[in-house]
């Protein structure tokens, strides 16, 4: 039996209002129903107070209802008196079962709660553990790569040509990037996680969007040939320049990270016929995705063994690609390459119903 203490706000609240609408609903049939049949309109608001509050409120309510039955629907009516024997076992096993029933729900309920609560605290510390794991591996490995160029640039200086320097130079500065891009993905999933993510949109052309990201990718995809391929003309994008680059950029960077060496990136973008939606495909020839693991990809820290996602991955590119288009009303999936060699990700983004584009005005 619960401790006894004074009822909070919520759970007086909560016992009142069941308790009364059980009593007008079982005023309402009383004439139709037996009195035994009645104690169930009144059990159910115990029940509904196990529920949705605590076992405490329960037994409260178990009170009130066994009070409110007994004053309304036992000889003599409005009293606590009980004149027929029988009235009074039925009042009595009516107590002891809400009494029961409702500890019981209500112990149900709170161990439902502690074990949600506990599978909540193990998924935290997954994240957690995954988040640190990432940052522990892809914030050391560039960092040595620069140190050791670093050390080699000014250990060795007398013994290495021009062109050994413009190598190591050109190391410092790709694993830079490649540092720079890991801790803006970082940011953006943060600042995705609290929804702080502003939508300052403009207007932009796919050709620059494009063009920006291939700049930022340049060490990237130095062995790689990307070509491009546009369905004819497209109109510009009302969007945010920078989060629609970000996303090609994690898009782009993951199929180059999977690419054989002098592999094909292929870029495609086209309209769907009534010009309302954009579409931008990249496909790879890389090893591809298994079907079972095409959603998983886009989730936050999922990595796998196999297919375009690997332990070395940080398992943020993709999902944050997904929530900055969907923070634009897009969407991206994962799809077989042509002739089921390699991947596709294919992004959509919605185009406004009616594009007033800034060169109209001539």
């Amino acid at each position: 039996m619960p401790a006894f203490r004074l009822p909070d706000q919520r759970e007086s609240a909560l016992v009142l209002g069941t308790s009364g609408a059980a009593l007008l609903a079982a005023w309402w049939l009383h004439s139709w129903l037996a009195l035994a049949n009645l104690s169930l309109i009144f059990l159910t608001a115990v029940l509904a107070c196990a529920v949705l509050a605590s076992s405490y409120a329960a037994f409260m309510s178990a009170l009130v209802n066994f009070v409110a039955f007994n004053v309304g629907f036992t000889e003599p009516y409005f009293s606590l008196a009980v004149s027929e024997r029988e009235q009074l076992v039925t009042l009595l096993f009516f107590l002891l079962i809400a009494l029961v029933v409702g500890r019981i729900a209500g112990v149900s309920r709170e161990r439902m709660l502690a074990l949600n609560a506990s599978r909540l605290a193990e998924e935290q510390e997954r994240l957690r553990s995954a988040l640190l794991a990432s940052v522990s591996h892809d914030l050391r490995t560039p960092l040595a790569s620069i140190i050791g160029a670093a050390s080699s640039l000014r250990t060795l200086d007398a013994q290495l040509s021009q062109q050994d320097r413009f190598a190591l130079l050109d190391g410092v500065l790709n694993e830079s990037e490649r540092l720079n891009r890991y801790i803006q993905n970082l940011l953006d999933m943060t600042r995705l996680g609290h929804g702080e993510l502003a939508i300052e949109r403009d207007w932009v052309s796919v050709d620059d969007l494009v063009a920006s990201a291939r700049r930022r990718l340049a060490g990237v995809l130095t062995h790689i040939n990307v070509h491009q391929a546009w369905d004819g003309e497209l109109p510009l994008l009302n969007v945010h320049p920078a989060l629609i680059e970000q996303a090609l950029v994690n898009v782009l960077e993951n199929a180059a990270r999977f690419s054989p060496p002098d592999g094909v990136i292929t870029i495609a973008a086209s309209t769907d016929p009534r010009h309302t939606t954009l579409t931008l495909t990249i496909t790879d020839e890389g090893p591809g995705i298994p079907a079972a693991m095409r959603e998983r990809v886009f989730e936050m820290f999922f990595t796998g063994n196999d297919g375009d996602r690997s332990l070395h991955g940080t398992g943020l590119g993709l999902a944050i690609c997904r929530g900055m288009l969907g923070a634009h009303g897009g969407t991206v999936a994962a799809a077989d390459g042509p002739n089921g060699h390699g991947t596709q990700i294919i992004m959509t983004l919605p185009l406004s119903p009616s594009i007033q584009e800034p060169n109209d005005d001539t």
